[in-house]
């Protein structure tokens, strides 16, 4: 019986080493509204987890919601309402409110009001760049394990001043292919990318939708999060 225990153990460990896991990701956004779709396969055939992040703007404020969903339970929702940037003691300061729920309780709202200032975006600069060796190597490590099987960008952008519409067209498309090119150049693709950038002249819309699928064996995400665990530096 110990030796079917260990059998089965050494069968998991193998299939977590070896056997891919998908992605699929889906974007779409109208104007300053986005959703982002994230759905973790395994085997291709059975959903296991469902990640949605939902961006709307209020009033002068913005709302960022975030679900997680594993084997169709929601065990978290989080939604963030922000304050854009406003004045304490003649320095800029975001302010922001948290409401959070777990397995499938409503949202409560958090009485205490966080504020995140430029000094902590500065340690959080100083964090990442005390840990930019560790984390070069092992995204390295990681994109050796990524196959990507689509990858689908589409973009519609508009203005009524035609002049300002070809400025914004040129900065969309030195953006998007200095950011695609080095993965193209480092990662498998399966099928060409597409991408497709569309200027309207004479009218105002600005419209994008993202897919993309792509396999990674989550045994090397396991092995490089321990490993990133372990030596990671908090200055």
């Amino acid at each position: 019986m110990f030796s079917l225990y260990i059998l089965l153990i050494l069968l998991v460990v193998i299939f977590i080493f070896i056997y891919p896991m998908t992605f699929k990701m889906h974007y779409d956004n109208y104007g300053v509204n986005f959703i982002l779709n994230i759905y973790i396969y395994i085997v291709r055939f059975a959903k296991i987890a469902s990640l949605n992040v939902n961006y709307k703007r209020i009033d002068e404020n913005d709302r960022v919601e975030l679900s997680l969903k594993i084997f169709g339970i929601r065990l978290m929702n989080v939604v963030v309402d922000i304050v854009n940037f406003t004045l304490k003691d003649n320095r800029p300061v975001i302010k922001y409110e948290v409401h959070k729920a777990f397995f499938l309780k409503f949202p409560q709202k958090s009485e205490k009001r966080k504020m995140l200032s430029l000094h902590d975006v500065h340690r959080i600069i100083d964090l990442f760049n005390s840990n930019k060796i560790m984390i070069y190597e092992m995204s390295k490590s990681i994109k050796r394990s990524i196959v990507i099987r689509k990858l689908r960008l589409n973009i519609d952008e508009g203005f009524n001043d035609a002049a300002f519409t070809s400025i914004v067209y040129g900065i969309i498309n030195s953006v998007i292919y200095t950011l695609i090119v080095p993965v193209y150049c480092n990662i498998k693709f399966l099928t060409k990318p597409y991408i497709s950038i569309n200027p309207h002249f004479g009218e105002n819309i600005l419209k994008s939708d993202f897919d993309c699928i792509l396999d990674f064996r989550y045994g090397n995400i396991i092995v490089n999060g321990i490993k990133f665990l372990k030596n990671f530096k908090r200055r």
